[in-house]
């Protein structure tokens, strides 16, 4: 996950839910979080995947679907990314999730 991110300026995170978080080291600290919570292995389902690239910076929107292991049921989320390239390289700086009902 660390690989992904942008290092440079202020990354930000925002879970379902919750406010945004701002800050590389704060953003990893937070999928540290967001990973003692989840049982693994999960399953990841992603639809109606649009990506856009304006010169430096990169967009994909989506859903998101994340099961378990022991679960029977889905969480859906309706998430955006935007990404910087950097030395060639994109890199996440911007991540965004919002809750929807299925």
């Amino acid at each position: 996950m660390q690989t992904l991110w942008s290092k440079s300026g202020d990354p930000c995170y925002v879970h379902p839910g919750a406010k945004g978080i701002t800050g590389y080291d704060d953003v990893m600290e937070s999928w540290e979080v967001v990973w003692m919570n989840y049982e693994f292995p999960l399953q990841i389902e992603l639809k109606d995947v649009e990506a856009h690239v304006r010169g430096e910076v990169g967009y994909v929107t989506c859903m998101e679907f994340v099961k378990t292991r022991g679960s029977s049921s889905w969480g859906a989320q309706s998430v955006s990314n935007v990404f910087e390239k950097i030395d060639g390289q994109w890199f996440i700086c911007i991540h965004h999730a919002s809750p929807v009902d299925i």
